[in-house]
């Protein structure tokens, strides 16, 4: 127990202040699966209600709610939760959608929050704006990369300006 407080210690410390000279980075690994996901299909609603089904068609206005927990690296310490809300701007399938959203990730030990928005596909590498945070992360500004690997896990970097 001791190692886990002193590895999410040295994680948060070493995350620092968003206001820490030269800036900061710091990234998380979100795992494939162990978190939730929702689809909203709001009018003009989809032919099928399968979203796995080949017929399924998302339209302007629907809405994806997910949670996934965050870890320090892949098969790492668990170090927080991400909270993700968007809505569907262009696309039909989940190959060609783009979506505009918010991203809030939580940082277990301290509370402390980082807040990413932006458009997006769901099928390549998200880069979008951080516009804010709470603690540690307050003011916080800067980018954040989110990088897809073939099992559907993802790794995301977060760039902080000075």
């Amino acid at each position: 127990m001791l190692f886990v407080a002193v590895g999410v210690f040295a994680l948060w410390a070493q995350a620092g202040s968003a206001q820490a000279p030269g800036g900061t980075t710091v990234s998380f690994y979100e795992p494939a699966d162990g978190g939730t996901f929702k689809i909203i299909d709001n009018a003009p609603k989809s032919p099928v209600s399968n979203p796995e089904s080949r017929k399924y068609r998302f339209s302007v206005g629907d809405e994806l709610l997910f949670t996934s927990s965050l870890f320090d690296h892949k098969g790492g310490t668990k170090v927080g939760k991400l909270y993700g809300d968007f809505k569907i701007v262009g696309g039909k399938t989940f190959a060609s959608l783009v979506v505009q959203g918010e991203v809030i990730y939580t940082i277990t030990a301290t509370g402390d929050q980082i807040v990413a928005k932006g458009v997006a596909s769901l099928t390549k590498d998200a880069r979008v704006a951080v516009v804010g945070g709470t603690g540690a992360y307050n003011g916080a500004r800067g980018s954040l990369t989110s990088h897809n690997n073939a099992d559907d896990s993802s790794v995301d970097t977060i760039t902080l300006l000075p």
